[in-house]
């Protein structure tokens, strides 16, 4: 038998600064201007959000983390992600351009400028996808059996966003933005 879980309660939308903490501290992503000239050819893709909409750009470089987000790192618990051959070091506003080619850029957007209402991806972390969506909240919609799928997708991120050793920081269990 299956356990029933308030998601609704456990998974409600996030802040803008919440996700912006996770992508900052968890995931070591560097924060850069929407208006930058060096990504405007990201944000002229078709499938990111309206330069309006758009509440923070983050580069995520750090081969680890890439590696964890594309699933060749199973967990921030294991000892490929704790103990890397080389050490990363932080990239300098002048090294930008040069790791944009291999980095991975998150686009966050909202429609009521406070909560994250959609986010778009730039390079391959297909973890990054889960964690995202776990951060935008779970939409009680998902009850309705229509939706099925999406209920089965939204406890697949849980699921994916868990191994990761990454949970407790959406859940809000271990994030450093107070409430």
């Amino acid at each position: 038998m299956e356990k029933k879980y308030d998601f609704a309660r456990l998974f409600p939308p996030k802040r803008i600064e919440e996700v912006a903490y996770i992508l900052e501290h968890d995931l070591e992503g560097i924060e850069i201007p929407k208006e930058d000239e060096r990504i405007k050819y990201i944000l002229a893709d078709p499938y990111a959000p309206e330069m309006k909409l758009i509440k923070g750009v983050y580069i995520i470089y750090n081969k680890t983390i890439l590696e964890l987000l594309a699933g060749k790192i199973h967990s921030i618990n294991s000892y490929e992600f704790k103990y890397p051959k080389k050490k990363n070091r932080k990239i300098s506003d002048t090294d930008i351009e040069y790791a944009l080619d291999m980095a991975t850029i998150v686009v966050l957007a909202s429609t009521n400028n406070k909560i994250l209402t959609t986010y778009f991806i730039s390079g391959s972390a297909e973890k990054l996808n889960s964690i995202l969506n776990l951060c935008i909240g779970y939409s009680k919609d998902l009850v309705f059996d229509k939706y099925k799928v999406s209920l089965q997708n939204f406890k697949n991120d849980i699921e994916t966003v868990s191994q990761m050793g990454l949970l407790e920081k959406i859940l809000g269990n271990d994030s450093g933005v107070v409430k």
